[in-house]
């Protein structure tokens, strides 16, 4: 797991014990560099083509820079100061990902006929665990990006720079969370939970393909009338799907990466919000196509070309635990719920904690002449390794007056006060918050030597 970096929100902007999530930003254009997908061989020309682009910046414009390792990383958040951009991608790595750098099983002629065959599945077997690892990993990162960009208004722009692209958003259907057996891992609640956030925020992504121009590597076909053979077809079409589903461009066999990423931040300059609400009752994850014309031939159209009809989030007890444990590990704050948390220390060796939330992100449904919402609340102590250490969980069920309702949203905010201990080698300590009502959550990250 990637260590959590300054962020670049307003944190560094508050006294050393309060802290937020709060995202400065009006608009967002984040390029993604994913060393967790792209071949080592192919990172160097990458990053230099994201450097081209940075030093091309003009100014006023505010982008944001992330990698993706093991994680999603946080290099430099929004700003218009390109000079930061550009110390921030040199300063970073790369990555690398076990299942593109391994190579495949050569079989010697060893005559050990079932001993090569043994060790052939055992390769593919691997290959095949590694690139579900990747997917799984990389369905993660992209929720934990959406949900850091959700209080941004407007439309989000996501330029993904990689040289695999092992998520597909091709299906017609996204399949209801299912409840799986301890230790095993499902797939499904991960990609359901994608497609919520990055429909939520409205993020187009921008798959903009590291490996550049791609010459044809095989021929294949009868003897004589050999037929050139594309070997990145299916690549290409999760490329496709991905920028078709969520209104972005794909950019794939060019070299000019730079290029690509310009006209990818070209699109953030002009862009409208159209929105509707749909009449049908069909809430069973079925995709349901939006086609959007205008009156002006020639024109090209981007937006998304559809949405997953997806109903309300599970309320059971196991699905808010599988996702609240997902946001703990994603290192970079979830804002959907906008917290401020002070953080200081008391005689008895222990810290309180006063958590505030913007009420308007918050859920409130209305009995009698009472408003009552229910927040899930964790926190999480981490070493410094980021090793768990202790959680403590609780769900705050609030009924609220009128008049404290008012004074709620016109002035204060809703304040939650938590007592802890830190555990000896306690280094972090992550809050998390969601509304139970519409899955919506926000993460903190505090550092607890800072209330020490």
């Amino acid at each position: 797991m990637e260590t959590p970096q300054p962020s670049g929100t307003l944190q560094r902007k508050l006294p050393p014990n309060l802290f937020t999530n709060r995202l400065d930003a009006a608009s967002a254009t984040v390029i993604l560099f994913d060393g967790l997908n792209t071949r080592a061989i192919d990172q160097p020309y990458a990053r230099e083509q994201i450097l081209k682009f940075l030093r091309q910046l003009k100014p006023g414009e505010r982008v944001a820079l992330y990698a993706m390792g093991r994680g999603p990383r946080v290099l430099q958040d929004f700003t218009d100061d390109s000079s930061a951009l550009i110390r921030a991608m040199a300063a970073y790595k790369g990555g690398t990902a076990a299942s593109l750098e391994a190579p495949l099983h050569d079989p010697a002629t060893t005559g050990a006929e079932h001993f090569e065959a043994w060790m052939g599945e055992l390769t593919f077997g691997l290959y095949d665990f590694y690139a579900e690892d990747r997917a799984f990993r990389t369905v993660r990162a992209l929720t934990a990006i959406a949900s850091h960009l959700e209080q941004v208004p407007g439309r989000k722009n996501l330029i993904w720079v990689s040289g695999s692209f092992p998520v597909s958003l091709d299906g017609d259907s996204v399949a209801a969370p299912r409840r799986t057996k301890a230790g095993q891992r499902e797939s499904w609640p991960e990609v359901e939970r994608a497609s919520r956030a990055l429909g939520r925020v409205n993020l187009a992504i921008y798959p903009v393909d590291a490996r550049g121009l791609i010459a044809a590597q095989q021929y294949s076909g009868a003897p004589g009338s050999p037929q050139l053979r594309n070997p990145d077809t299916s690549e290409i079409a999760r490329m496709q799907a991905l920028a078709d589903r969520t209104g972005g461009r794909a950019y794939f066999n060019n070299n000019d990466l730079s290029a690509a990423l310009s006209r990818a931040l070209d699109d953030s300059r002009m862009t409208y919000v159209l929105g509707y609400y749909p009449l049908h009752a069909d809430w069973k994850g079925r995709f349901h196509r939006i086609d959007l014309r205008v009156n002006r031939p020639g024109t090209e159209l981007h937006y998304r070309r559809g949405y997953f009809a997806q109903p309300a989030e599970p309320s059971d007890s196991w699905y808010r635990e599988q996702v609240l444990n997902a946001a703990l590990w994603n290192p970079v704050d979830a804002t959907g719920l906008r917290l401020t948390v002070a953080i200081r220390p008391t005689f008895q060796g222990g810290v309180d904690l006063a958590i505030q939330i913007d009420p308007r992100d918050i859920t409130f449904q209305s009995k009698g002449e009472r408003r009552n919402c229910a927040l899930d609340v964790w926190l999480v102590q981490l070493d410094r390794q980021e090793k768990l250490l202790t959680t403590k969980a609780n769900t705050n069920n609030l009924s609220l007056d009128q008049p404290t309702f008012d004074r709620v949203s016109q002035v204060n905010g809703l304040a939650l006060a938590e007592q802890l201990v830190p555990e000896p080698g306690a280094a972090l300590l992550r809050v998390l918050v969601r509304d139970a009502a519409s899955g919506t959550i926000g993460t903190l990250t505090v550092p607890l030597r800072s209330a020490r």
